[in-house]
């Protein structure tokens, strides 16, 4: 893959994923703010959302909660006041200010949509 001034030479060549996720990817980035942001930065409010240090949003409507410790398979996740989540997998609901145990298996990262927000993806 070769950048250039105004895109990709050659487009084919980008994973599908991120040709997916372009257009979320495209909008988040308008406003001048980091994409991997600290919850802290969209719930300034959430006196907890500041201790978090091992989950961040990918843009404004996608919480990520990675597994850091090796061999686990589920892990606790603190979901922002101020917002509902719901989990990517599972599709439950859960109200913000709380933790959450979630399943983890290896393949899979922990995802929560803020909101009714979508997956920030494109089918092709």
């Amino acid at each position: 893959m070769v950048l250039r001034r105004g895109g990709l030479r050659d487009p084919g060549r980008v994973p599908a994923p991120a040709r997916a996720a372009a257009p979320y990817l495209h909008e988040q980035l308008r406003g001048g703010l980091p994409l991997l942001r600290p919850l802290l930065l969209e719930f300034p409010a959430d006196p907890d959302a500041w201790d978090v240090e091992d989950a961040f949003l990918f843009g404004r409507d996608l919480l990520v909660a990675p597994v850091l410790e090796p061999g686990a398979r589920h892990r606790e996740v603190y979901l922002p006041a101020g917002a509902g989540w719901t989990h990517t997998d599972t599709g439950t609901t859960f109200e913000g200010g709380q933790r959450v145990s979630v399943d983890a298996p290896l393949a899979q990262i922990p995802l929560f949509l803020r909101d009714d927000a979508r997956l920030p993806i494109q089918e092709e």
